[in-house]
């Protein structure tokens, strides 16, 4: 065979790549799906925790669609915000994201006036949005817990030997409501923290306006 001849089998022989293809990316979509498909199959038959299900398939479906997935936790924001703005209620409630839930912490002067533990009238309809939307998007795999806070002012009263029972009772006066909501007592917890856990130092703030942010109630939407 001659040397040109030799040359164009070679030629012949050598694979063609395309740089530009992509192809290995819809066979990885492929791969990605049937590991969703898979896990959702072997939890559809299992007893595992509910919240542990829930973390998965969030987990899976982020990595697909590179996206923050719809979760029920995302729909609770989502219908707290929108009843927060259009109330006008932006200094006295804020709602967040966490990777265990939803965070929604009250001031104080939202649901309590100074030093009293019963629900104020105006109060109302905001507990009634939050049983609504805990009730219409979570479901019984979440637990609810309340935690009453207050500032580092020392209260005596007959009724409130320390803050302890203060905010024990705040705590219990948002869980009773939530319970007469039709929310199962299963799912609910309150808890009453005093002055122990106030919030981190706020960049500029008094020391009046730093105790107006301690004294504040939190309902967190979890899974377990």
């Amino acid at each position: 065979m001659s040397h040109a001849n030799r040359q164009r089998g070679l030629r012949r022989r050598r694979p063609s790549f395309d740089d530009s293809s992509s192809s290995w990316l819809v066979t990885y979509s492929d791969v990605i799906t049937l590991l969703l498909a898979f896990f959702v199959m072997i939890l559809s038959v299992s007893d595992l925790n509910q919240g542990k299900i829930e973390s998965l398939k969030e987990g899976l479906a982020e990595i697909i669609s590179s996206e923050q997935p719809a979760t029920p936790f995302t729909d609770i924001k989502q219908g707290l915000d929108d009843y927060v703005v259009q109330h006008g209620l932006e200094e006295q409630v804020s709602v967040t994201l966490d990777p265990q839930g939803v965070q929604v912490e009250f001031a104080n002067v939202a649901l309590y006036d100074s030093g009293a533990a019963d629900l104020k009238p105006d109060a109302t309809p905001l507990l009634q949005e939050l049983s609504r939307v805990i009730r219409d998007v979570s479901h019984g795999s979440h637990t609810i817990e309340v935690e009453g806070h207050t500032d580092d002012l020392p209260i005596a009263t007959e009724k409130f030997p320390s803050n302890w029972e203060l905010s024990a009772a705040r705590a219990t006066g948002v869980v009773k409501y939530l319970l007469a909501s039709g929310i199962e007592k299963e799912r609910l917890k309150a808890s009453g923290f005093a002055d122990s856990k106030p919030k981190a130092d706020i960049e500029g703030a008094s020391i009046d306006e730093q105790r107006v942010a301690n004294r504040r109630v939190v309902v967190s939407i979890r899974r377990y």
